[in-house]
């Protein structure tokens, strides 16, 4: 129950402050084509995460990441950006396909957005043997100098 009032509570401030005034949890005080325009460089922006692993390409996560960005992994790890890049750069793997097939956007404000989605990675760990992990995730982004910015997001691992 704690994590639940303390999510609403965050919906609440972030909605405030991005300026939204909204009736319901997917109204937005931005107009439909504004609303299309983040929409469409959100998904961007999250497919070109998805496919970061191909290339362990870090500096476009760090530019994709606030300052203060935390996310949960699937085992329920709380990691900064630090500990997060980390993940990318000791990975073991060989990723030769990585992409999402599923992304969810939606429009609080000018300044703050909610995706989800699915993502899939495959190829061959540390051994040589094949892998394919599917995971869903959510990203909250805040518009910060005028870039999207994630500060928080979460990834759970599909069985």
């Amino acid at each position: 129950m704690k994590q639940l009032v303390l999510s609403v509570i965050f919906v609440a401030i972030g909605t405030t402050l991005s300026g939204c005034v909204s009736t319901g949890p997917t109204q937005s005080a931005v107009s439909a084509g504004e609303a299309e325009k983040i929409t469409e460089e959100l998904t961007q922006l999250s497919n070109s995460w998805g496919k970061a692993g191909l290339a362990k390409d870090t500096a476009f996560l760090k530019s994709l990441w606030a300052d203060d960005f935390s996310y949960i992994g699937a085992d329920g790890t709380v990691r900064d950006a630090k500990a997060n890049l980390a993940i990318y750069e000791d990975d073991t793997k060989t990723v030769t396909s990585g992409a999402n097939t599923a992304v969810n956007v939606r429009v609080y404000g000018k300044n703050f957005a909610v995706t989800d989605g699915d993502n899939y990675i495959a190829g061959k760990d540390k051994d040589g043997k094949p892998f394919r992990t599917t995971w869903r995730w959510t990203n909250v982004w805040v518009r910060q100098n005028g870039k999207w910015k994630v500060v928080a997001g979460h990834a759970s691992e599909l069985k």
